[in-house]
């Protein structure tokens, strides 16, 4: 019993940190894949960005997508911002030269990202 319960906890400690590491990997592969890319075939795959800004000299178009969750019983509620954004960096050409992004709720695999990669670079395409 002590061992089911040992290994049960170290399933519930390890899970949470693939998540993350399963997330960071995949949006960067998404993010990356659109590096080099002008920003317009950007726009026509996920839609126009939900800002547009100047700071520094440096243009950034942002893609920012949020939402709220409760749930709970009888005696209790939870809930959450579950988010992700995606921001990304062009050059004088308009071209996609840097990203970034946050978030708890970005595609940790790529059947849940498919739809935001670069289908001109895809990195989980078999040559």
């Amino acid at each position: 019993m002590n061992r089911i319960l040992i290994l049960l906890l170290i399933v519930m400690l390890i899970q949470p940190m693939s998540f993350a590491f399963g997330a960071k990997k995949t949006m960067g592969n998404i993010m990356d894949s659109w590096v080099g890319e002008n920003i317009e075939t950007v726009i026509e795959h996920w839609g126009y960005p939900t800002d547009e800004k100047i700071i520094a000299g440096k243009k950034l178009y942002y893609w920012t997508v949020s939402s709220y969750s409760v749930t709970g019983n009888q005696s209790y509620v939870y809930g959450g911002e579950a988010t992700c954004s995606r921001i990304l960096e062009v050059d004088k050409n308009n071209n996609v030269i840097k990203w970034q992004w946050s978030g708890n709720s970005c595609p940790v695999t790529y059947f849940t990202g498919k739809k935001f990669v670069n289908p001109n670079n895809n990195p989980w395409r078999k040559e």
